[in-house]
């Protein structure tokens, strides 16, 4: 069900519904519906373009502990929207499917990326398992993806431009790799672009130091400034976190009563402005 308007709240399966009305894309209805107060804003902006940015493990509390260590993504915040977005999933692949599909995961049924593959061959055109840059391209707009090497090979064929980058242990370097295919796609101009970036997640896992996870959320922001200086005007940038941080026993040790109602409720930071 999704969220009231009022409570400024929204579900994943709410952002590629947005998406397709935003940019007139064709799509068999989803689970979620359009969030109305994007479309609220962008009707006044005129975006033409969509740039998604999926950041691993940004929970909205997490984000507003760390909004002063992410000054472009608080820029867009500050001029745009700060949503509290609930998460269907505790992991990446199944929350990443229904923030590009619009279905929840009990309907998509992709729990990891082979799950895409299987699905397809139990039947190719289940629309609930097509995601939005999918029917933007079979609408005649260009679209593209950059994300880990798996995930770009699903969609290999499918979309204009699909880069994948493989996962190595230095994650620093590969959300740098991540950018560089980003700034590769966006010289083809499209209409829409996905993307992934990692390195908050990874380093909630192998790091007990804030100071480490405050690191991870500069490189996250460098990474983002850059993709942005990139950007064509009258884009509209989606900033949204797949899932509450992991390996809470560490992280939630000092949290507030609010924090950690946020975590258990499953709420990630979902921000969208217009450049």
């Amino acid at each position: 069900m999704n969220c009231p308007d009022t409570d400024n709240e929204c579900i994943q399966v709410d952002i590629a519904p947005t998406i397709s009305k935003i940019l007139h894309i064709p799509m068999i209805a989803p689970s979620g519906k359009p969030i109305q107060k994007i479309l609220d804003y962008t009707g006044k902006k005129k975006c033409r373009k969509i740039v998604l940015i999926i950041v691993d493990s940004l929970g909205f509390s997490l984000y507003k502990r760390l909004e002063k260590h992410m000054p472009a993504i608080k820029k867009i915040a500050d001029t745009g929207l700060l949503i509290k977005c609930r998460s269907v999933a505790d992991k990446t692949t199944p929350a990443i499917a229904s923030i590009f599909s619009g279905y929840y995961p009990e309907e998509h049924m992709i729990q990891k990326t082979e799950d895409l593959y299987y699905e397809r061959v139990k039947n190719k055109d289940n629309p609930k398992i097509k995601s939005i840059l999918e029917w933007a391209h079979e609408a005649g707009l260009r679209s593209s993806i950059a994300i880990e090497s798996e995930g770009a090979a699903a969609l290999s064929g499918r979309i204009d431009t699909s880069s994948g980058v493989r996962d190595v242990s230095d994650i620093v370097e590969y959300d740098r790799k991540i950018t560089e295919a980003v700034f590769k796609s966006l010289k083809n101009q499209p209409h829409l672009m996905a993307i992934h970036l990692r390195t908050i997640d990874r380093i909630a896992h192998t790091e007990d130091k804030w100071k480490s996870i405050i690191g991870a959320a500069s490189c996250i922001n460098k990474n983002i400034d850059m993709i942005i200086n990139e950007m064509e005007p009258c884009t509209l940038v989606i900033v949204c976190g797949d899932h509450p941080i992991h390996s809470s026993q560490k992280w939630l040790k000092m949290a507030s009563d609010e924090e950690i109602n946020n975590y258990d409720n499953k709420y990630v930071a979902l921000i969208a402005g217009c450049i």
